[in-house]
């Protein structure tokens, strides 16, 4: 076994390991310490009300998915294209970056319950929160990436018989890569809060929909059956950005250390 193998392999087995014991405790420890179950379900009860209610869940969460993925990619496309005017049209950036500043800092909460009156109880105003919330990592991330190289390189591109495209393209956009997977693996886990909360607001599918079931009817382990189900949904998706940053972004300095 190759010595990078043999990290990657501790790499993996520390965390599962701490996780093994953090769960072995709480099998254990919350009897002990008097916790009642409906308060703390014991990991083994979570697991069993998961099994019960997988394919419920999977309804949900495919709802739930859908939503978190739109929102997501129109936050990827307009950020992206707005992170492009303000580095070609600087007169812009005066202008946009505030605006979004001050946008970002309402809560996405309070505007939720608007969503739902102007756009029902569709997915629409779930796709618009999720969007919402992905924005602005996306568009900061964008701007960095785009905007910080060095004048040097530009001078040296336009120089050896670059136009503007293929600057834009090899220089600007190569650069601004990374910036952005490194935004999406942020931006990932915001759609999928605004999603949710859009559920919990104003839903009747989607995981949200069923936390607030297990809600009402006392059911905790259903309710962290559903918080396992969105967790394993979340580090499926950014492993999915980790593994393209492994096969496309091989030049980048951080993949050529390993």
């Amino acid at each position: 076994m190759s010595e990078s193998m043999s990290k990657r392999l501790a790499a993996i087995a520390k965390p599962l390991a701490g996780f093994a014991v953090l769960v072995l405790i709480w099998q254990y420890g919350a009897p002990l310490a008097g916790i009642p179950s409906y308060v703390l379900p014991l990991p083994t009860e979570i697991a069993q009300r998961f099994v019960e209610t997988f394919s419920v869940q999977m309804q949900g969460l495919a709802m739930t998915a859908f939503t978190t993925l739109a929102g997501l990619g129109l936050a990827l496309v307009v950020g992206v294209l707005l992170a492009l005017l303000i580095i070609y049209v600087p007169l812009l950036g005066s202008m946009i970056t505030p605006l979004l500043a001050a946008f970002n800092s309402i809560p996405k909460i309070a505007i939720a319950p608007l969503f739902v009156i102007w756009f029902g109880l569709g997915y629409e105003s779930k796709v618009l929160l999720a969007f919402l919330l992905a924005l602005f990592p996306i568009f900061v991330n964008s701007v960095t990436g785009l905007g910080e190289i060095e004048a040097d390189l530009i001078d040296l591109s336009t120089l050896a018989g670059g136009n503007r495209w293929r600057i834009f393209v090899k220089v600007r956009l190569m650069n601004a890569v990374p910036y952005i997977a490194d935004a999406v693996k942020v931006a990932f886990p915001l759609a999928l809060v605004g999603s949710i909360v859009g559920e919990f607001i104003g839903g009747n599918s989607g995981i949200g929909h069923i936390i607030l079931s297990g809600q009402f009817n006392l059911d905790t382990p259903l309710v962290f059956a559903t918080l396992l189900s969105i967790t394993l949904f979340t580090t499926l998706g950014i492993g999915a950005v980790s593994l393209f940053e492994n096969a496309f972004l091989t030049w980048r300095p951080s993949q050529r250390r390993r």
